[in-house]
């Protein structure tokens, strides 16, 4: 029967002169700052062949290596979840998320989200589970579709967060917006905020936004239909719900969306202002939930009942980033998920 499984590492060089332990945290991401400790006072962690404590530091090319003899314990729970792969190497996973799947646990959704199911596969990969964490560098809406860029390690998700804190990343989404867009091409300019009503986490674009930042939305019409528009759009920035907002305030908002309606309307019922004589409000639909991730109805009340479509229709058609190790452009495309095509196919058989 083998014993526990000893990992090696070498020492980055952004690494060289910190502690070991701070080393192990980066590399071992599943593991807690408490259990790397403990390893450490079990004699379990080596570098250069030499037993290290907390204080040991290390240099540029040093050998580490650990010897797990715990299992980590801050890695989701692995749901056997099916998973649409686009791309997948020893670093990046890009996958098409499924409307209706969180991204990551938070809240009342603990399992059955996007990571739950990549954590299951990235199991599969490694001798024990949990050594490889899913890292989460940019999020889609529940009820969104679309690609999602993954990485696998602490240096692809080091790269990959600075290229999206940089905007060195292009994404364009498609969406279905009520009413005929009357220009081919257009660009959006508006700041998005808060609603300034403490019990909602929704945004917008009124002057009356608490801490507004700048959005901009380009765009271009695909195809028009009596009473719909097929768009592609591309935000030039990354706020919460950004196009969802934009083609709300424009009076194109999205098919099914549940929020926000013409002009900005909100749908939902939530009051724009925090009412003044009420010190507490029951919770809003959009309001926070307690990972600060918007809770979303499983189903729109405001589809339309002729097309074939129970949620926003929005998807995250392409990404294109530089690959965090080899730095090479890379593109990825996810299809339509089913429910957006066959809105699309109805809508031209209604032409």
């Amino acid at each position: 029967m083998s014993g526990p499984p000893i990992l090696e590492f070498f020492v980055e060089h952004f690494f060289r002169g910190k502690r070991v332990d701070s080393f192990l945290e980066r590399h071992l991401r599943s593991y807690t700052e408490f259990q790397i400790h403990r390893l450490l006072r079990a004699d379990c962690v080596w570098v250069n062949d030499c037993q290290a404590d907390c204080n040991t530091r290390v240099k540029t090319n040093d050998c580490v290596r650990v010897r797990l003899i715990s299992p980590p314990d801050r890695c989701a729970d692995a749901d056997p979840i099916p998973l649409e792969i686009l791309f997948e190497d020893a670093w990046l996973l890009v996958v098409n998320k499924p409307p209706g799947q969180m991204a990551h646990p938070g809240g009342r959704f603990q399992t059955q989200t996007l990571m739950n199911a990549i954590q299951y596969h990235l199991d599969q990969q490694t001798k024990q589970p949990g050594l490889l964490r899913p890292g989460i560098v940019h999020r889609i809406d529940r009820q969104t579709s679309g690609v999602m860029v993954v990485p696998k390690d602490h240096i692809s998700h080091r790269v990959m967060t600075a290229q999206f804190e940089h905007k060195r990343v292009c994404k364009s989404y498609r969406a279905i917006v009520h009413g005929r867009v009357a220009d081919d091409t257009g660009r959006i300019d508006m700041p998005i905020g808060l609603i300034p009503n403490i019990y909602s986490s929704l945004m917008c674009s009124k002057p009356c936004a608490r801490d507004p930042r700048p959005a901009t939305t380009s765009y271009r019409v695909l195809e028009r239909f009596a009473d719909y528009t097929f768009v592609e759009a591309l935000p030039l920035t990354g706020r919460h719900h950004q196009i969802r907002i934009h083609f709300s305030e424009i009076g194109h908002p999205l098919l099914a969306d549940e929020f926000y309606g013409p002009f900005g309307e909100i749908k939902d019922g939530t009051p724009l202002f925090t009412p003044e004589h009420l010190p507490e409000l029951p919770p809003a639909r959009g309001q926070v939930d307690d990972e600060n991730e918007l809770e979303e109805p499983a189903e729109s009340p405001f589809f339309d009942p002729a097309l074939p479509l129970r949620r926003h229709a929005l998807h995250a058609a392409s990404l294109s980033i530089a690959h965090p190790i080899s730095g090479l452009a890379m593109g990825f495309e996810a299809p339509l998920s089913p429910d957006m095509q066959e809105a699309l196919i109805a809508l031209r058989d209604n032409r």
